[in-house]
């Protein structure tokens, strides 16, 4: 049990971080930034990129490196997308003084999706690395 919490800190962490950005903070408390980039699509991609990455390798590190590949797409992509969209309805219908949008919910999604990508693209590089011993 001790394990599985030291793997949860970071994830939840990160969890309540997003939450207090996109939910507590007022539109006024947010520094301005240049013309141009949609930095407020950009923050979500990070931000559900990182929790994305940070969910997929606590995961793969609780299970030893063969978890479920179901409960690791999971926790890890689909927990977070889902998160997400809750964000995006406590915007609109608690949290007033902010917006919802569905282009956020969609950076959210594509950071998401981008790290889980990435995982898999490392988890199979992890796997053809190990070599069989053949005696």
């Amino acid at each position: 049990m001790r394990t599985l919490y030291r793997y949860m800190i970071l994830p939840l962490t990160i969890g309540l971080v997003i939450f207090t950005g996109t939910c507590l903070m007022g539109p006024g408390s947010v520094p301005e930034m240049p013309q141009g980039i949609s930095w407020d699509k950009v923050a979500h991609f990070g931000l559900f990129f990182l929790l994305s990455s940070v969910s997929l390798y606590d995961y793969d590190k609780l299970h030893n490196g063969s978890p479920s590949r179901g409960r690791w797409i999971f926790w890890g992509f689909l927990l977070p997308v889902l998160y997400g969209g809750v964000i995006e309805l406590l915007q609109l219908y608690i949290f007033t003084s902010r917006s919802a949008e569905w282009g956020d919910w969609m950076a959210d999604l594509a950071g998401s999706l981008t790290a889980l990508l990435l995982a898999i693209i490392c988890v199979r590089k992890r796997r053809k690395s190990i070599k069989p011993l053949s005696l």
